[in-house]
């Protein structure tokens, strides 16, 4: 009897011990996913890179990209492309994930 309280007592501890190390987020979090293109001609733009605060991201092969773990608020989103003006875009992110269209200027 005394070894069945024993493997019981373990295993309790040991699941409020996993317990206790599970990260719970502390806030809802959202995301910021869109395209980004050539102004003129529309064409989707590969390799743009896109900064959130801290975040950096690039544009994939169809100009798609995707921020994740955001948390809800205000930022400007700034972008960057060899041969391309830069460009700053205000975004405001609520709980519903943010879609985006940015269209870069030829230099």
């Amino acid at each position: 009897m005394k070894t069945i309280n024993l493997i019981v007592a373990v295993l309790f501890i040991s699941t409020v011990l996993l317990a206790a190390n599970e990260k719970v987020p502390a806030v809802a979090t959202t995301s910021i996913s869109g395209v980004v293109i050539d102004k003129e001609t529309g064409e989707s733009l590969a390799g743009v890179k896109i900064e959130l605060e801290d975040k950096v991201v690039y544009s994939d092969l169809d100009g798609n990209f995707e921020i994740n773990n955001i948390v809800p608020g205000n930022y400007k989103i700034n972008t960057s492309l060899i041969s391309y003006n830069s460009e700053s875009v205000e975004v405001d992110c609520k709980l519903k994930n943010k879609d985006l269209e940015i269209a870069l200027d030829n230099k």
